[in-house]
């Protein structure tokens, strides 16, 4: 959408210019100049992968760590990497779910509508349909609890970094629409997750368990 709207802006300057052959050229400058201006943001949100996470201690009560139900799917919204039949795209604020299932693998399931802007721009069918997160517990390398801000307002979130190694590390985000969805992922992404995965402004009832983990 964002490349239709510098399009459609660019466009606008061009036919200020042909409509009043050059008359209106101060008009055309200030459309000239917002055009750059939003390239500009435009640049920046893509080196920000388009979200601001900032973390945040939300859990002032952090429930204990207790698994999901195996059957159980929680409502998320999720930006990443995400994969299907050997394809990798990166998507933002996806609808989706949150899923643990019998063997502990956590499995984030998002969907991609057909959908269009302007009657111009439409999504490539290739990226309709069901779009996957896989990941282990034990490839969680750090989790944080924060606000994620993308649209209109912030929304809690989790920000998890995994891979099987340093080198291969990725970043999700999961946002929710209510704190007790949160509570519900985190209290099942703590049963199993490495020790030291929480950073020190997390709640210190999550750095304590971690602790006795490792004296154990």
């Amino acid at each position: 959408m964002g490349r239709w709207l510098g399009v459609l802006l660019l466009l606008t300057v061009a036919g200020v210019l042909v409509r009043s052959r050059m008359a209106d050229w101060p008009l055309a400058a200030a459309l000239g100049v917002l055009f750059m201006a939003y390239s500009g943001i435009l640049y920046w949100a893509r080196r920000q992968r388009y979200v601001q996470f900032r973390s945040k201690a939300l859990l002032d009560d952090p429930p204990p760590p207790a698994g999901l139900d195996m059957t159980g799917l929680i409502p998320i919204r999720a930006s990443g990497w995400f994969t299907v039949e050997g394809k990798r795209q990166y998507y933002v604020d996806l609808d989706a779910d949150y899923q643990t299932v019998p063997s502990r693998e956590h499995i984030i399931l998002a969907r991609v509508y057909p959908s269009r802007f302007l009657l111009l721009g439409r999504w490539p069918e290739r990226e309709i349909g069901w779009w996957y997160i896989f990941f282990e517990p034990a490839m969680v390398r750090r989790m944080q609890v924060g606000h994620l801000h993308f649209g209109a307002r912030p929304r809690p979130a989790v920000q998890l970094t995994y891979g099987p190694e340093v080198k291969t590390q990725e970043t999700v985000q999961v946002t929710f629409d209510s704190l007790t969805a949160l509570k519900q992922v985190w209290a099942d992404l703590v049963v199993d997750a490495p020790p030291g995965t929480t950073p020190a402004n997390q709640p210190s009832y999550l750095q304590n368990s971690f602790a006795r983990e490792q004296v154990l």
